[in-house]
């Protein structure tokens, strides 16, 4: 691992466990060494406000949209100081966005809600998946609707919540225009045993790490890997056909 590497891992760890003096420290020696890090500039600016130091945190996020004028999370968080927001906690925790095949997936929602009601989510927040008739609505734990799954997944998960499986959910990441929902698997029932609840193929298991600054800014975050050779999914009509016929 280079020098860059280890102090982006460092920054980040320090951030986990809420030593936002030491954060900014490893950021700041990021962006002297290039002072076009967008990601060690954002980070910096989210421990300038931790740290109650506005002002600073408004010139590192100012920086940032001189580099990348579209940047959202340099966006958000100023309307949030224009605002008068108080910053809130991290909300992301090492357990969170550790991604499995088969066990987990990050998904772009449907039928969106207003932007209002985008604009205030916060990347980690906890939701729910509510069954409806055709699809899985999403909601905040103030069961305000955020969106829904597409209907393949819906119809899928809807199933496989039926015969006992459990998932839980948060806000991987939201704007205005867009929202993507990680999906955890916590509990497979016995039903569901041989049933993976996001199918697998090879392309997916090689190509898992999908973590990026829409994160909480996380970088380099560990990512779990469940190995398996199976090759073909049992689907979950292949299970349930095989359960009509063990009854017959």
């Amino acid at each position: 691992m280079n020098k860059t590497s280890l102090l982006q891992l460092q920054a980040i760890q320090a951030a986990k466990n809420g030593n936002w003096e030491l954060a900014l420290t490893k950021n700041n020696e990021l962006i002297s060494k290039n002072p076009s890090d967008i990601g060690a500039l954002n980070r910096s600016a989210i421990a300038y406000l931790q740290l109650g130091k506005t002002k600073d945190a408004t010139a590192m996020l100012e920086q940032v949209l001189e580099i990348d004028k579209s940047n959202q999370i340099a966006k958000k968080h100023l309307a949030n100081i224009k605002d008068k927001k108080k910053a809130k906690k991290p909300s992301f925790s090492s357990e969170q966005f550790i991604e499995e095949p088969g066990v987990t997936k990050i998904v772009e929602l449907h039928r969106l809600a207003n932007k209002s009601v985008l604009q205030d989510l916060d990347v980690g927040q906890n939701c729910s998946l509510i069954p409806k008739n055709r699809y899985i609505s999403v909601e905040t734990a103030d069961s305000e609707y955020i969106g829904a799954l597409p209907e393949d997944l819906s119809y899928r998960l809807t199933k496989l919540i039926k015969r006992g499986n459990i998932y839980e959910c948060f806000i991987h990441s939201a704007n205005e225009k867009e929202c993507l929902l990680y999906i955890k698997e916590v509990v497979r029932s016995k039903k569901n045993e041989y049933i993976n609840s996001f199918p697998l193929n090879r392309t997916s298991v090689a190509a898992i790490n999908d973590v990026d600054e829409r994160f909480l800014l996380e970088e380099n975050i560990p990512v779990s890997i469940i190995n398996t050779d199976e090759d073909t999914e049992k689907s979950i009509d292949d299970i349930e056909s095989n359960e009509e016929d063990e009854t017959n």
